[in-house]
């Protein structure tokens, strides 16, 4: 991921009756509530002071939303030029039993690498299966790809060789993000990946592997796409 490209005014507004002429579907994620859905901007309502746009309503989105205080809704979506775009926004109420949600400030385009490697905070876990032993592995960092991590060794076996060789597949592997990031703990899980490479470190008496995910989900992938950004803002706001 090489940045974020932040579009606002007139090339938002654009973007957004692009949205709806072209029925370009959303991933919808209410923040708060454990609620995601698939959804449409169906109308467009430029107002003297603000723009708002209404969205096609899954049968039990009021009954969720209504337990908000104020609406907290993420966006997001693939555009034609293969790039993901993120909004969010703030907000809203209820018109003739639509949903009336205001313009986000911004939308961004994320100019992301797959193979771009983004340090993670500490307590993120990998763990996957390895006979009838679940291991559990703190990862360095991650990316749309893969990830690099480390796994302590046993004083029972030969610690240089690592307990995994390259190029064999782990598989049923969780991703765990500690609530740094996100208001809660978030769960990725990944079909398959496989090992590219295996080393033991004697400094960290540790076993180093880099995985390469070779079988994720469609909603998963959704899943480390918006983790990937949180955690690149988290790191800008820090600079």
């Amino acid at each position: 991921m090489s940045g974020a490209e932040k579009i606002q005014d007139k090339k938002l507004f654009r973007i957004m009756e692009k949205l709806q002429q072209n029925k370009t579907m959303l991933s919808m994620r209410l923040v708060g509530q454990n609620y995601q859905r698939l959804t449409m901007v169906s109308e467009i309502l430029k107002e003297k002071h603000a723009s708002f746009f209404i969205i096609d309503t899954p049968g039990d989105f009021k009954s969720t939303i209504t337990k908000l205080g104020t609406w907290e809704i993420r966006f997001n979506f693939r555009g034609p030029d293969n790039l993901e775009y993120i909004f969010a926004t703030f907000g809203g109420d209820f018109l003739d039993e639509q949903p009336r949600i205001p313009f986000p400030k911004h939308i961004e385009r994320l100019q992301r690498r797959r193979h771009f490697r983004l340090s993670v905070p500490a307590g993120t876990k990998l763990y996957f299966d390895l006979g009838q032993i679940r291991q559990e592995i703190d990862l360095m960092n991650i990316s749309m790809s893969g990830s690099l991590g480390i796994l302590s060794t046993s004083s029972g076996r030969d610690q240089k060789k690592p307990m995994i060789q390259k190029e064999d597949y782990i598989r049923n592997i969780e991703i765990v993000f500690p609530s740094d990031i996100s208001n809660s703990e978030q769960k990725l899980n990944v079909n398959k990946a496989i090992v590219r490479r295996a080393e033991y470190d004697p400094r960290r008496k540790a076993d180093i592997y880099a995985f390469e995910f070779d079988s994720i989900d469609k909603d998963q992938e959704k899943m480390l796409i918006e983790f990937i950004y949180n955690l690149q803002r988290s790191i800008l706001k820090r600079k």
